[in-house]
């Protein structure tokens, strides 16, 4: 066999290797250390906030302590509920400890930040780790099983989320994706008890949830039963601050209340008034679900499609959420690894799935990035692990080119302005065209077959955003104003 021929059997094969797990991890890695969001100093001293309320024998008063900003972070009030910091309360006791009895305040230390941000990356690996057993519950294929993996942990969404934010949707995410692979196995109360974590976390798994719920129970008094469960954890959580110092104040201040108020968006005027596609969505996917003719017994039956319908169905609400209503730039890790658990099901589409995600992935992270997102600011870099390098600070100034890669690009070109419609609608139709091409049944068969492995879209994929990190850098080295301690 000539050389060329084993270096094609090589690059056609179906299979992960140690180089392209390494240039994962390396991507992540340089996204992780050139950025310290606004997010991640709040969260990240909300969670030590819950520690030092502990500590003092004050757990009621957690909203107010966090109100009144000892800390100076951006967020002042904490705005969400207990859930969606304690577990990360409890990865944060050494530094807490540093800050509390050191008196080593863990907003001025980069090295404090990062190991706060580690949490999400180890809840990163658990979540590509169940991705792999769900992917396998479904296709009995170890290799489509290791695909998932490495296309969830190697996705623009999560190195945004996890890496470059520092947010804690990935909490929520997790404890989604273990609760799937329960319900894989039919082991409906883990699955529920499962589902009621992450709903307590953060509610939006409460739309998926639904969703599956319906898709095998038909019972209209169980199917309540199980939602009251199912948010029985969040419940909880308001009974126990309810009437506390700060905490009504904190809930209509922070943003958990402004995404749900936004949520549902006009998106059209009728006669009945403004009508949102998000709203019409969910109706046409519980609709969809609820006439499925499947039944609770299906969990577990290697002869049933219900665990593909499942998986689907989550990614179908998930991808409507995030073009139907307005989303924070780091909730698009609500996407994994559920669409990628769809994609490596149908082999006939290897290529058009690889194409269209990869259209889909820097399309929407240039529209966010040109819409003005707080995404790549350059005073991101200030309580960065990179930043040691550079021994300096900047002020971030709105009105600089060098403040943001959106002013940058824009003093550069205001044709990038004027692309940001071009951007959404590709990103839009190649999210479609996934969800379409990949139906449970595969319903559409293409006379050109897709089953090439293009393994350089891969690679592609998995370096989509370093360039705007790299751009990010640069605008710090380039700032005009440098503050040296």
């Amino acid at each position: 066999m000539k050389t060329k021929d084993k270096l094609l059997k090589i690059y056609r094969a179906d299979k992960i290797y140690l180089a392209e797990w390494i240039l994962a991890i390396v991507t992540g890695m340089f996204v992780f250390i050139t950025s310290s969001t606004w997010d991640l100093q709040s969260l990240t001293i909300w969670s030590t906030n819950v520690l030092d309320v502990i500590y003092e024998g004050k757990f009621r008063d957690l909203y107010e302590y966090t109100a009144n900003n000892i800390y100076g972070v951006h967020h002042a009030h904490m705005g969400s509920e207990l859930m969606s910091v304690l577990p990360w309360s409890i990865w944060n006791l050494p530094i807490w400890i540093i800050q509390r009895f050191f008196d080593r305040p863990i907003i001025d230390s980069a090295l404090l930040l990062a190991y706060s941000k580690l949490f999400m990356v180890l809840l990163t690996v658990i979540t590509v780790i169940y991705t792999k057993k769900v992917t396998y519950l479904i296709t009995g294929d170890k290799f489509k099983s290791t695909l998932a993996m490495y296309l969830t942990a190697s996705s623009t969404y999560i190195y945004l989320s996890v890496c470059y934010s520092g947010q804690n949707d990935i909490m929520m995410i997790c404890s989604s994706v273990i609760a799937v692979y329960y319900l894989l196995q039919n082991k409906r109360k883990t699955f529920l008890a499962w589902s009621a974590l992450s709903i307590a976390i953060k509610p939006f798994f409460i739309l998926p949830f639904l969703a599956v719920l319906l898709l095998s129970e038909k019972n209209l008094l169980k199917i309540l039963l199980k939602s009251v469960v199912a948010v029985s954890g969040l419940v909880v959580q308001k009974l126990i601050f309810n009437g506390a110092p700060g905490y009504e104040e904190s809930m209509n201040s922070g943003p958990a209340k402004q995404m749900m108020e936004n949520m549902f968006p006009s998106n059209i005027n009728t006669n009945f008034g403004g009508i949102s596609f998000f709203a019409i969505s969910l109706v046409l996917i519980y609709l969809y679900t609820y006439t499925r003719d499947f039944k609770n017994d299906d969990y577990g039956d290697k002869n049933s499609n219900i665990g593909k319908y499942a998986v689907y169905i989550i990614a179908v609400t998930y991808t409507c959420y995030v073009m139907f209503s307005p989303f924070s730039f780091y909730r698009l890790a609500t996407l994994t690894p559920f669409i990628y658990i769809v994609l490596v099901q149908n082999k006939d589409m290897l290529l058009y799935n690889s194409l269209f995600d990869v259209a889909m992935q820097f399309c929407l992270l240039m529209k966010l990035v040109l819409r003005g997102s707080k995404l790549f600011r350059v005073d991101y870099l200030n309580k960065a692990v990179v930043q040691r390098w550079f021994g300096y600070s900047v002020n971030y100034n709105a009105h600089s080119c060098y403040s943001s890669i959106d002013n940058y690009l824009f003093e550069k070109n205001d044709l990038y302005d004027k692309l940001q419609a071009m951007f959404a609608g590709v990103a839009a139709v190649s999210a479609v065209m996934l969800l379409v091409l990949n139906h449970p049944e595969e319903k559409i068969k293409l006379k050109v077959s897709g089953d090439v492995n293009c393994r350089a879209l891969m690679w592609i994929r998995t370096l989509i955003i370093v360039p705007f990190a790299l751009l990010s850098v640069y605008m710090f080295a380039m700032a005009v104003i440098k503050n040296f301690p």
